[in-house]
């Protein structure tokens, strides 16, 4: 019934995999390691390419859909829809730190660890809020019929998809070993 819900819901144990990889790595940075940079960038290029552009799109189809089939207000829905914007701005300022190492910019290690740590937080805080709040809403209120019309795209997750389709092959190797 509700394929989508799944869906979001296993993106969300993969995007916690990809945090728990990256935390790794602030961690390694944190104490003056040089952690794997462009390993770094291909996680922050995943969020952004498949979170960004697949996972937050599908979630707010879904919001706009409970919007549309209730006449209450869900506070959290408006909350949800901020902080992917927030979370889209943090990420794109993250990236661009870790890419100005990687070409060799002077930047203030203890400032990019900020960025880093921000966005894990914020990111873990949204992911709890949606399955605390949003998710079971959404299982409540909507219909088999909404759930048939909300169906997933084709789009595939391009680091846990099939494997002939995955573009962030090195990234998953590190999570695999994990």
């Amino acid at each position: 019934m509700a394929e989508l819900l799944d869906r979001l819901i296993q993106d969300h144990r993969h995007l916690t995999r990809v945090l728990d990889l990256l935390e790794h790595l602030l961690d390694r940075f944190h104490t003056g390691d040089e952690p794997d940079y462009e390993l770094m960038c291909g996680m922050l290029e995943y969020i952004e390419s498949y979170a960004d552009q697949v996972h937050h799109p599908s979630e707010e189809n879904l919001f706009d859909r409970l919007r549309a089939r209730s006449h209450e207000h869900y506070p959290v829905l408006d909350r949800l829809a901020e902080q992917h914007l927030q979370l889209t701005r943090i990420n794109k300022r993250f990236r661009q730190s870790v890419e100005g190492i990687v070409h060799e910019e002077v930047l203030r290690r203890d400032q990019v660890e900020v960025q880093g740590r921000e966005l894990i937080k914020t990111l873990r805080e949204h992911l709890e809020l949606e399955e605390r709040e949003a998710f079971p809403l959404a299982r409540e209120r909507l219909s088999a019929n909404d759930w048939d019309e909300l169906l997933p795209a084709d789009d595939e997750d391009p680091l846990f998809g099939p494997i002939e389709r995955r573009h962030f092959q090195t990234l998953f190797q590190h999570l695999m070993e994990q």
